[in-house]
């Protein structure tokens, strides 16, 4: 006779609960999430679920990709089991601060920061190098192209391809698709559209100005010919999107980078319906994702997930690429790809040893900061085509936020009154400009001056729209030392060990120039009023969602070496591609743009191979 059983635990963002049903020797006959669908977690508790009922148990492996959820729900279901095993009551297991008996280790619900920077950077890429073909190779499989990565570039590249006729082969790292474009807005810059045109004061916007301002963003070190594509093809893109069932309801834009002309800047970040009326969160990304995924699937593109491409199979003498060497279910399979493989597999965002070497930035965030991007982002692409010759651009850059307040992130929300200040008590940068241009400038102050930079507001500030503090959430986070309160610039320099007399100059001036509604030193724009004690001071602190940087590609998508020529059948796309992003990230869905776009791009180049 069966029996049901109910467990709960805490997760990343709520409450994770699983019902099971047990025979009477105990053995897991069904277990039925409560989760809300439509989020990352979701779909790792789903591929959960069917792992434990395809074995009737729970004993098996968290997916990778939403491990934080997965692992959630397996402690969930263990409780469920407890209680019919008699280690619970069933008013245990559904107590959030009741443990799992059976739980092995504690579960690690943080992404981010190692900490530990005297230890030697690790290489934490499963990439290989390349195995050499030879007529005589036997390959497992054979497609016409092969798509490494089902993040958003690879999804597009794969809906690209299959809906034009091609089969397609998606290899994908984690058990679960969409990769770090899951975690994010999943907005998209574009200039031009019916959209911008109809519901901004932008209507005479062009895809000109749009590649203007991304290049003057670049500071001299991205291709033009990228920068320019890329901006020709986005109001292409988000027609396509819309076709595969996007829905487009809103407009908005970054915040302003001080050097680039008023002119070339307008609203262009496009915002579609998550489904609930709204969009543009973190997250709602997985929206993209699963549209692409399911555009991909239903033109017969096929999918295998935790098969992550550890090689490339190439002609040693002519270089030409010819598939790819999967690891799946711990057997190795070449994968022929008949006119070329695509890398789509993100940056070098969790690659310790590929950060350090490619990207001072990125490795100061590894170490010290947080990154939010998907754990399976090791740099794979990179090595890959490292090991088969390829170039690489634009490495340096990071994309730097504020996770605490979110300042500089949507040119509707102004930045409050504050001030920036580094080591010397002085300031240095526009505080509200975009924001990873500040955070490269906090980054270059806080390393030249080996000093925290800080983020210093007034009693007053908080109650300026675009606060994220209350009296009650400031009072909090100062009782436990997140922010830190003087009644006075003296006693502010002294915690902040920071020059007196500079900081009393830094603030006296800032005041003066409020006295007169103009920032004179950095041409700051918004939150433009005087600072008062009491003074509250917060240690500025990057959020990452990601290095920048990638192997260098043309406008075809093709993969090149040192010496510009293209490398044979291989292809780049997305954030796995460099050379399109400058020293710091320009706004917000510039990523998402170039992702959508380079994938369609690679896809449309193999279509068109005669």
């Amino acid at each position: 006779m069966s029996k049901q059983f109910v467990g709960a635990v805490q997760g990343f963002h709520g409450i994770v609960k699983a019902t099971i049903t047990v025979d009477d020797d105990n053995r897991l006959i069904d277990v039925v999430p409560d989760v809300k669908a439509g989020t990352v977690g979701a779909l790792g508790i789903n591929e959960m679920q069917a792992k434990m009922k395809a074995v009737n148990s729970a004993d098996v492996d968290a997916v990778s990709g939403a491990t934080v959820s997965a692992s959630s729900f397996k402690n969930a279901v263990q409780k469920a089991l407890a209680v019919a095993k008699g280690d619970l009551t069933a008013q245990e297991a559904v107590d959030i601060n009741v443990s799992n008996p059976y739980q092995e280790t504690e579960n690690d619900a943080t992404t981010g920061a190692s900490h530990r920077p005297n230890e030697t950077p690790q290489n934490t890429s499963v990439a290989t190098p390349a195995v050499a073909y030879s007529p005589e190779v036997k390959f497992d499989a054979s497609y016409d192209v092969v798509v490494v990565g089902a993040g958003g570039a690879g999804l597009a590249a794969a809906a690209e391809a299959a809906r034009n006729g091609l089969s397609v082969y998606i290899s994908e790292k984690s058990g679960i698709p969409g990769g770090t474009t899951n975690f994010s807005g999943g907005v998209v810059q574009a200039a031009g559209t019916k959209l911008q045109k109809t519901t901004t004061k932008y209507k005479d916007d062009t895809p000109e100005k749009h590649a203007k301002l991304w290049l003057k963003a670049g500071e001299n070190t991205v291709n033009p010919d990228l920068v320019k594509d890329l901006a020709e093809g986005a109001p292409k893109n988000i027609e396509w999107l819309s076709k595969l069932g996007l829905n487009w309801i809103s407009v908005y834009g970054h915040c302003h980078i001080p050097y680039v002309d008023d002119a070339d800047f307008a609203d262009r970040i496009h915002v579609y319906d998550n489904g609930t009326g709204t969009g543009g969160g973190m997250g709602d990304g997985l929206v993209l994702t699963q549209t692409l995924l399911k555009a991909a699937q239903e033109a017969g593109a096929v999918i295998e997930y935790e098969a992550p491409a550890i090689a490339l199979v190439q002609d040693q003498s002519s270089k030409a690429v010819h598939g790819v060497k999967v690891r799946h279910q711990g057997t190795d399979e070449l994968i022929e790809a008949k006119r070329g493989v695509i890398l789509a597999m993100a940056s070098i965002d969790h690659n310790p040893a590929l950060a350090k070497a490619f990207n001072q930035q990125h490795y100061n965030d590894l170490m010290y900061n947080t990154c939010l991007s998907a754990k399976s982002d090791t740099g794979d692409g990179l090595m890959m085509g490292l090991s088969a010759g390829a170039a690489v651009s634009g490495m340096g850059g990071t994309i730097d936020f504020c996770g605490k307040t979110g300042n500089g992130t949507n040119n509707q929300i102004p930045t409050i009154p504050l001030i920036f200040v580094n080591g010397a008590g002085k300031r240095f940068v526009c505080e509200d400009a975009t924001y990873a241009y500040q955070y490269r400038a906090i980054f270059q102050q806080e390393k030249q001056l080996e000093a925290p930079t800080y983020m210093i507001f007034d009693g007053d500030s908080i109650h300026e729209p675009g606060s994220v503090w209350t009296e009650e959430t400031l009072a909090k986070d100062v009782a436990d030392g997140v922010v830190k309160k003087a009644q006075s610039v003296a006693q502010l320099a002294e915690l902040l060990h920071i020059p007196e007399a500079n900081l009393n100059d830094t603030i006296k001036t800032w005041n003066q120039n409020m006295a007169a509604q103009k920032d004179l030193e950095f041409g700051r724009r918004t939150g433009l009023k005087p600072l008062h004690a009491p003074f509250y001071a917060y240690h500025n602190q990057a959020t990452n969602l990601g290095a920048i940087g990638g192997l260098t590609i043309n406008v075809d998508g093709q993969v090149l070496d040192d010496f510009d020529r293209p490398i044979q059948g291989l292809y780049a796309a997305g954030l796995n591609a460099g050379g399109w992003i400058g020293p710091y990230y320009p706004g917000s869905g510039t990523a998402i743009s170039g992702i959508v776009h380079q994938g369609r791009k690679a896809a449309q180049t193999l279509v068109n191979l005669q």
